[in-house]
């Protein structure tokens, strides 16, 4: 397979298929022109957020999605994929990336998105931190949302 993408589920309340989010990130993985790669995703709630972000960033609040590149971080959320992947030198492995599956819920109602859309956004946020993408000042936000936008727009036009 091109595409690994390692999913757990950790917030039972809120259904998400894990079929439809794996295919929405190969689409987003495929339109960045990654030829290969394993990435992992971790659904979570607020309280588990929380405590990540405080973990690892020394942040006391939840938010929508964290990411943790390869490039960067070390063992992180990583328990999920299989060891051996960590050896091959076939495939690039991303990163890590959370995501707050309570908090996108109320980001959709806000923006007046569907969950799903809000859910995709956030996954496509996480991928472009892995790969260096950063919105700490105006000048980089607008041009991270930009290359979300984009990127979500020939995703959706190509289903």
């Amino acid at each position: 397979m091109a595409y690994e993408i390692y999913l757990r589920q950790e917030c039972p309340r809120i259904k998400v298929s894990e079929a439809m989010l794996k295919k929405i990130a190969t689409k987003i993985l495929r339109d960045l022109g990654f030829k290969k790669a394993v990435l992992s995703v971790l659904l979570v709630d607020g309280p588990e957020m929380r405590r990540l972000n405080r973990q690892y960033l020394r942040h006391a609040w939840s938010t929508d999605v964290l990411a943790f590149s390869q490039k960067t971080s070390s063992r992180h959320l990583k328990e999920m994929v299989p060891a051996q992947v960590f050896l091959r030198k076939d495939v690039d492995f991303l990163g890590d990336i959370a995501l707050c599956l309570p908090t996108i819920r109320t980001q959709a109602k806000e923006y007046e998105h569907t969950f799903e859309e809000e859910l995709h956004y956030c996954l496509c946020h996480g991928i472009l931190h892995l790969m260096g993408y950063e919105d700490k000042n105006r000048t980089a936000f607008k041009k991270m949302h930009r290359k979300q936008r984009q990127i979500l727009t020939r995703v959706k036009n190509n289903a």
